[in-house]
């Protein structure tokens, strides 16, 4: 799909003339979910929603780990979203599952396994899940209905692609307005659920950690970014991609932290094969 006009002006208006146009094609669509709380049983099987019970085929088991039930996250009906973007399937459904009670940050390599993401791509068997017997009460929550909207997103200040443009004092501070006014453009106010594009990250840079993470160092202290392997690495940074933003939903119970978020993160590579078993995620909160 074509960009926001409006964003575009707003990048080509700026005074960032030097760097304008590869801000423009850092620019990236994100699927944006506004959210409406309902009842489950108003939600056809295999629709898209955050919370309530997962639609799973009955050969498929509630994921858990170490005999602890994860909790559902949302289902993404990628049939409904086909025609708002290019690099997910077309068909299916994507569901992801959390360790919402002890809420890991993804910093540690140990954490690999507290969260799932499953793809099924024939929908034609789903079921509706009950709700985990031993599933713990902070891991169970209320249900929304989802409402679809396209928005064209920009990076944080502090991520690696802005700092790759070797921004000077006075540029800085212009690109900070200029994603600033984008974030009002794009009404990110109050609760913020996406679908690829940029993230509204809350701590800073995520697709480095992902991948120094994702490959057995701990980013919890400076431990990984003092590793020497740090520098073969980096540079695979940029090859990890937002699947899914899903942000705290307190008037159904999801709270991530101190009124946080939680970020799945997928390599290209693994998203070129629509392999999601190896997906990464990050909590970050104020």
């Amino acid at each position: 799909m074509l960009k926001d006009n409006k964003v575009i002006d707003i990048i080509q208006n700026s005074e960032l003339c030097r760097v304008k146009n590869e801000i423009a094609m850092l620019s990236m669509n994100s699927i944006r979910m506004t959210p409406e709380i309902t009842e489950d049983q108003n939600i056809p099987l295999g629709m898209t929603k955050i919370g309530g019970q997962p639609d799973l085929p009955a050969s498929i088991n509630w994921p858990s780990i170490n005999g602890s039930y994860l909790s559902f996250i949302a289902q993404i009906n990628l049939n409904e979203i086909s025609m708002l973007q290019n690099v997910l399937p077309k068909n299916g459904l994507l569901s992801f599952f959390y360790d919402a009670f002890e809420q890991p940050w993804g910093f540690d390599p140990k954490d690999a396994g507290r969260w799932k993401v499953i793809y099924i791509e024939e929908t034609h068997e789903l079921e509706r899940k009950a709700t985990a017997a031993k599933l713990a009460e902070e891991g169970i929550f209320g249900t929304c209905k989802i409402r679809f909207s396209v928005q064209t997103t920009v990076p944080s200040w502090e991520s690696i692609a802005i700092k790759q443009l070797n921004l000077n004092e006075n540029e800085n501070d212009l690109y900070i307005q200029l994603a600033e006014e984008v974030f009002e453009h794009n009404d990110s106010n109050g609760t913020i659920h996406r679908i690829l594009g940029h993230p509204d990250q809350i701590q800073g840079e995520m697709k480095l950690e992902c991948q120094l993470v994702s490959n057995g160092l701990y980013c919890g202290d400076l431990t990984g970014y003092q590793d020497p392997r740090k520098e073969i690495l980096e540079s695979g940074a940029e090859s990890w991609k937002l699947l899914l933003q899903i942000d705290s939903e307190e008037d159904i119970g999801m709270m991530w932290g101190d009124v946080g978020r939680i970020f799945f993160w997928i390599h290209e590579d693994d998203l070129k094969r629509n392999d999601f078993n190896k997906v990464w995620l990050v909590l970050q909160c104020s």
